[in-house]
């Protein structure tokens, strides 16, 4: 991980492929596709999950899915965009659009949708108000997109 910033409605998050991130073929392995996701996701909510919110509140993932387009190698900087879309009452979606760096080669599409639950009863809860202001300067109309998430 080399940076991450908050700009141009969409959360950037920037990871170099290393060798130990690479299967057999020298290219990046699934899990790891995978592993990038989640890390973005954290990055992105780390200042909203502090002692006191986590003793309230936990999020489950609903669904996640990914499509592949291209390999990366080890070396290759890979810059994952991460949108929201779909937030409602209880629940968002995140859209990650991996590309490499320099050439905006698109590596892959990604999507996970998220709600909201009481780490104490694990019933569904409204939104909370520090999630929702971190997604609706990300948020994009999917109507409106290039890809199919």
């Amino acid at each position: 991980m080399e940076y991450f910033s908050y700009s141009q409605k969409a959360f950037v998050y920037k990871y170099v492929v290393m060798l130990s991130d690479t299967d057999q073929f020298k290219h990046m392995s699934f899990a790891n596709y995978l592993k990038l996701m989640f890390l973005a996701s954290d990055a992105l909510f780390v200042s909203c999950f502090d002692v006191e919110f986590l003793a309230n509140n936990r999020s489950k993932m609903v669904h996640s899915r990914m499509q592949f387009k291209h390999q990366t190698v080890a070396g290759d900087n890979i810059i994952i965009n991460v949108n929201s879309s779909e937030i409602n009452a209880s629940q968002f979606s995140l859209l990650f659009t991996f590309l490499i760096e320099g050439s905006a080669k698109l590596v892959g599409l990604g999507r996970q949708t998220y709600k909201f639950v009481s780490s104490h009863a694990q019933k569904p809860i409204p939104l909370p108000t520090r999630i929702r202001d971190l997604l609706i300067p990300i948020e994009v109309d999917e109507k409106n997109l290039l890809y199919a998430y």
